[in-house]
């Protein structure tokens, strides 16, 4: 959720699931997994920013005009933690792309969030922390029937070596990274929640 490159850069690559695998189902049924977290996402996307925007908040302390955001993505965050609200600004597609993110307080992400309307995903997603550092997110999209599964990595170099662990393999549809229908921008308005 944070920009494993560094520098305001996310790389990641993404595959579409035929389901949810059978480790988080088991775990879901009560087999305990200390390696998985689960959180509940509700996401929405105001109108995507500019080059220019980024550039222009990419150095700065905090969100833009946060009493009055009007671009980006709005995300409030369930966990067992409690529920936590991202402002995030990305660009470009595929493997790697710019990014920018802010936690904000939750009255500016109420503020915001009717915004969205007909631009919403809601999902769960499940976070596999690998012994070789890596974190799987697995995303099943609730008024959908999709899952995907995506991993970020430090460097491009890492990222081509990826090699999808055994528990994940045989839930594999294909990879996807460079499709752009399976970002959540584009799911948001294929599922059009919030009107």
């Amino acid at each position: 959720m944070t920009a494993a490159g560094g520098d305001g850069v996310e790389i990641e690559r993404k595959w579409l699931l035929t389901g949810v695998p059978a480790r988080i189902d088991a775990f879901e049924h009560g087999d305990p997994d200390p390696a998985i977290e689960r959180l509940r996402l509700r996401q929405g996307y105001l109108r995507p920013a500019t080059e220019a925007e980024i550039d222009a908040i990419a150095g700065s302390n905090g969100p833009p005009g946060i009493d009055r955001i009007r671009f980006g993505r709005l995300r409030s965050i369930e966990s067992a933690g409690g529920i936590r609200h991202v402002l995030t600004v990305k660009s470009g597609s595929g493997l790697v792309r710019r990014e920018v993110e802010w936690t904000i307080p939750a009255a500016a992400f109420e503020a915001a969030w009717p915004e969205t309307a007909g631009r919403r995903i809601e999902k769960t997603r499940w976070r596999v922390r690998e012994a070789d550092g890596l974190v799987w997110e697995i995303d099943r999209f609730e008024h959908l029937h999709l899952v995907l599964a995506e991993v970020e990595t430090a460097d491009e170099a890492t990222a081509a070596t990826i090699e999808v662990p055994d528990w994940l393999a045989p839930a594999i549809d294909r990879e996807v990274t460079h499709e752009p229908l399976f970002t959540n921008a584009e799911i948001a308005l294929r599922a059009g929640l919030g009107g």
